[in-house]
């Protein structure tokens, strides 16, 4: 019988060149957050099943690992409903598992709470091409300040990571969900099917605004309603859609809203020194049943899909609180995934600050004592030493292959010295 030593359905293996690009991404998105006051934590990837079935988690709750009850707690013969075998289950992203961390901890937290978290999330989707069941999320997070001052900070903060990592003429696209409500609302839908309409919406780019129409009718909503939410969708997309001509397409929305918007973009423009930009776009949905403000992602020509994304949740830690008090908080996630992706098809190559060495031996070596001292000697210099056999019938390949790996200078040890030392540009 042959083993199958591939790994799970969705999930990878990650090679060294892999691992190394993935920590350089990882360490510039979070020294460049921290530059902006942010702090890093950790949460545990397993959350108490009530928390990730909550119903704020959108589609993504149809996608959890649950984890089985063990031991004396697990007891197949009494079950009856999936309640009786499981109680855990596999984080599906980070904002969950924040709000719990805040829930529990707020007494011992400043009042504004600014946060990093990185970590793998787990979604037992469909798999394909570039989409995998276990995946690393990279989010930054204000919780207690209610004010688009976080919102700024959230923007300014991811656009200056992603030019960190060489990502320019970004465009920030933004929203806010009370904008949305209001447009829904104006074309007469009614408030409790909210939910669906934006579900379709959020599919524009997809299936296009006929397409969009088709799904609406198909829902059997009103046509007097679809008619009329087609055609504002239609109009806003053919026109510069700033706060003042979404005021007038939709004369319904609270004036606090449409104040709020204009503060971010004209901060966020003034502030971006023509790198990047930022648009309204009244398409612009976001899946997350969660967010209740402000939301917005960031696209960049030649991909079709965004790279961040996030926006503002200020019920969601209340509800964990039992409804004792609301909480404001607001998040972007970076998409390290696709960032990571984009970087490899350029082609990224992670620059090393220090000197890689290898230092080759032959395989009739009695002692390496001298071999060790040399190379901790080199090292204490600054550099990366590693020790390896010496591929006499092949010298020429090895090298080449040490250079892949990073190498840039390399010695042999023979006859108790070591007889070259050179750039590995120089091969024998």
């Amino acid at each position: 019988m042959i083993t199958n030593t591939n790994p799970a359905e969705g999930m990878r293996d990650l090679s060294p060149k892999e691992v190394e690009l993935r920590n350089y991404v990882t360490g510039i998105i979070t020294e460049s957050y921290k530059k902006f006051g942010f702090a890093q934590i950790d949460t545990p990837c397993v959350e108490r099943i009530n928390f990730l079935t909550s119903g704020d988690g959108g589609d993504n709750e149809k996608m959890l690992f649950k984890i089985l009850k063990r031991g004396d707690k697990l007891n197949l013969s009494e079950a009856s409903k999936e309640q009786d075998l499981v109680d855990l289950g596999l984080r599906y992203d980070l904002t969950v598992p924040l709000c719990r961390f805040y829930a529990n901890n707020r007494t011992k937290l400043p009042q504004h709470f600014k946060v990093i978290q990185v970590g793998s999330v787990w979604r037992a989707e469909r798999p394909q091409k570039g989409r995998y069941r276990q995946f690393t999320q990279c989010d930054i997070d204000i919780i207690g300040t209610s004010g688009v001052i976080a919102e700024i900070q959230l923007i300014l903060a991811t656009a200056a990571a992603l030019q960190q990592l060489s990502f320019t003429n970004f465009t920030v696209r933004i929203n806010d969900r009370r904008v949305l409500e209001s447009f829904a609302a104006y074309c007469g839908f009614e408030e409790s099917s909210f939910g669906k309409v934006f579900v379709i919406l959020d599919k524009l780019d997809k299936i296009g605004i006929d397409g969009v129409q088709n799904e609406l009718q198909k829902s059997g909503f009103p046509d007097s309603s679809v008619n009329k939410f087609i055609e504002i969708v239609k109009e806003a997309a053919n026109t510069k859609l700033t706060v003042e001509t979404i005021a007038k397409l939709l004369p319904n929305i609270p004036e606090n809203v449409l104040s709020d918007l204009k503060q971010v973009i004209e901060t966020i423009s003034g502030q971006s020194n023509n790198l990047y930009s930022i648009k309204l776009d009244l398409s612009l949905v976001r899946g997350m049943g969660y967010y209740t403000g402000q939301i917005f992602e960031i696209g960049i020509d030649g991909f079709g899909s965004s790279i961040a994304g996030g926006g503002r949740y200020d019920k969601m830690i209340g509800k964990i609180l039992n409804g004792k008090e609301d909480i404001p908080a607001c998040g972007f996630s970076i998409g390290f995934e696709r960032v990571v992706a984009i970087l490899e098809e350029r082609q990224f190559k992670v620059s090393n600050l220090s000197n890689k060495v290898a230092l080759l031996y032959d395989s009739d070596l009695l002692s390496f004592d001298f071999l060790l001292s040399e190379a901790q000697r080199i090292r204490n210099e600054g550099a990366v030493v590693s020790i390896e056999l010496h591929n006499k019938k092949n010298t020429k390949k090895q090298l080449d292959n040490l250079t892949e790996q990073g190498f840039t200078a390399f010695g042999i040890y023979h006859n108790g010295m070591l007889v070259v030392l050179k750039d590995l540009q120089s091969k024998i």
